[in-house]
This record gives structure tokens, C-alpha cells and sequence, in this order.
């Protein structure tokens, strides 16, 4: 059987470059592009079996239609991947007279951009602004991921000048969640190293409650890797709490931290999966 996987497209992102490493993991499997953010994550309502998208950069930080997506609809984390963020510039003439790129590809590569580049063309997507160059008859150039080089399409064009790595972190990342609908969790197994998600939801909002979350995980020791405050949406003032934390979710000291958390608040419980493996083949 064939596994459909739903990722942000165009082709050619490093979404599907993300989704791609996660298929390694099935016999066979399909990716579908698809958008928008939401549309990806509603596709597993359409027929997807999984839906990986990006859920931080170490530069951007967190990706926030991702993370409100989980208050709305239940969801399940069941893996992550780190993917190296690099971009290069393509010039059809040594003198480009404008440059396109991607929005946040801008906000990845402002420095260079900034001493490089007087007349930026904003695209929907990297694969846009390549396409934008390759058809151009006017001296232009295209902020693109590094991987598109390699493209069979644009690794065999001719460029007039190429500036590899304008990355404005050298060891810029974005990290991957895949998802699929709620069900049971999965046993942990004791050789994997597991980090676990959650959302405390603002629905008893009180003096000291973030407070009383921390002392929860600490007491138990349980260690924080992130906590992402979100706006709930009604009013000013209320937030909802993303965090991750290392162990696993049927983990006896991290079951004590939630119960004791659950007494005031609701917990929605996202997962738990594997640490990115360093070893990807996309590194």
C-alpha cells in the first residue's frame, strides 16, 4: 500500500525535501504538495496518511500556524527532521538588474541581500523565483536553496554567475514534524532517546499559572527544550503554552509533571517521538 505524505509545495522546498527523508521509511510511498500551511495539515482529512510540515528554524523560530493548528483539531507528532537551510544566488548576467527571492528566504539571507542586491522581487516561492530567472530575457539573478542546484532542470542551465552559501547563519536549520490523526500512542522503546509535546490550554487563567507549569516539570525533572506562548484569539492577554520536554509521554515522571498540570488546566498531548537523527542523508 501506498503511503500518501502531504507537504507544502511547490516542488523543489525544502518542505519536500523534509518529506522526502520521512518516506524512506515506507515501501512505497506518494508526496502531495499542496499550498498552505492549512491546507497540508487539512489534506489528512482528504486521504493523507501523513502531513509533514516545518515547526521551527533556529533563526526564524517558531512557525505559528503550525503550532495554533494543534488547539484546533487533534493531532499527532510521530516523527521530526533537521534539514540544513542554505541558499545560493543564480545570476543570468554578471550585473543583475533585479533579484527574486522568496519572503523569508529574504529574511534568511538579509545580509547579503542588503550589500548585494538594490532591486528584490518578493515570490511565493523559492521554485518561483527560479522560474522568474530562467525566464527572463533581462539581466536578473534568483535567491534559491542550495539542493536546487542539483535540480535536473536548474543544474543543467548555463548560469553567467553563481554565489553559493549567502545564508546568514552558516548552520541555519529547519525543523520538520511528520502528523497524522490522534490515536493511541505507541509504546516507548527504552533504546530510543524521545522528546514529547504538548499544549496547555488557557482555559483557567489565574495569577502565577505559568509559574505553577514550570514548577510541575521541575519538580519532577523533567527537562524543557521549548515553550512557545500563543495568543488564544479571544482577547488580549489569554495564551495558550506549546512545549516540548524530553521523555516520553507514558514516562513515569513525566505522567506526575501533566497530572499535577492537569488539575488546573487542559492538556492536550501532542506526541512523542525520536530526537532528528545528526546523521540525515540531507545533512
Amino acid at each position: 500500500m501506498t503511503t500518501k505524505i502531504a507537504t507544502l509545495g511547490p516542488a523543489g522546498t525544502f518542505s519536500e525535501l523534509a518529506a522526502r527523508d520521512f518516506s524512506k521509511r515506507f515501501e512505497s510511498s506518494d508526496v502531495l504538495f499542496y499550498p498552505t500551511l492549512r491546507r497540508t495539515i487539512d489534506a489528512l482529512d482528504q486521504g493523507a496518511e501523513i502531513a509533514v510540515v516545518p515547526i521551527e528554524n533556529i533563526v526564524e523560530g517558531i512557525v505559528a500556524p503550525v503550532v495554533d493548528r494543534f488547539v484546533r483539531r487533534p493531532l499527532q507528532i510521530i516523527a521530526e527532521v533537521a534539514i540544513p537551510v542554505r541558499f545560493s544566488v543564480v545570476m543570468n548576467h554578471p550585473e543583475p538588474q533585479r533579484l527574486f527571492a522568496q519572503f523569508v528566504a529574504q529574511g534568511q539571507c538579509s545580509e547579503w541581500l542588503a550589500g548585494h542586491a538594490s532591486d528584490v522581487v518578493t515570490t511565493a516561492s523559492n521554485t518561483e523565483a527560479l522560474a522568474l530567472l530562467l525566464a527572463s530575457n533581462e539581466p536578473a539573478a534568483a535567491l534559491i536553496p542550495e539542493h536546487l542546484l542539483t535540480n535536473e532542470n536548474a543544474g543543467s542551465q548555463h548560469y553567467a554567475k553563481v554565489v553559493h552559501d549567502v545564508t546568514d547563519v552558516a548552520h541555519n536549520v529547519t525543523r520538520f514534524v511528520a502528523l497524522q490523526a490522534a490515536q493511541p500512542l505507541a509504546l516507548p522503546n527504552h533504546a530510543t532517546a524521545y522528546k514529547s509535546a504538548v499544549v496547555i490550554v488557557d482555559d483557567a487563567d489565574h495569577p502565577g499559572l505559568l509559574l505553577e507549569h514550570l514548577q510541575a516539570f521541575a519538580v519532577h525533572q523533567v527537562n524543557l527544550l521549548s515553550l512557545v506562548s500563543r495568543p488564544t484569539g479571544q482577547k488580549f492577554g489569554q495564551y495558550h503554552f506549546f512545549i516540548e520536554f524530553e521523555g516520553h509521554l507514558q514516562h513515569s515522571q513525566v505522567q506526575a509533571a501533566l497530572s499535577a498540570i492537569k488539575l488546573r488546566n487542559c492538556v492536550i498531548e501532542l506526541g512523542s517521538y525520536a530526537y532528528s537523527s545528526s546523521n540525515s542523508s540531507c545533512n
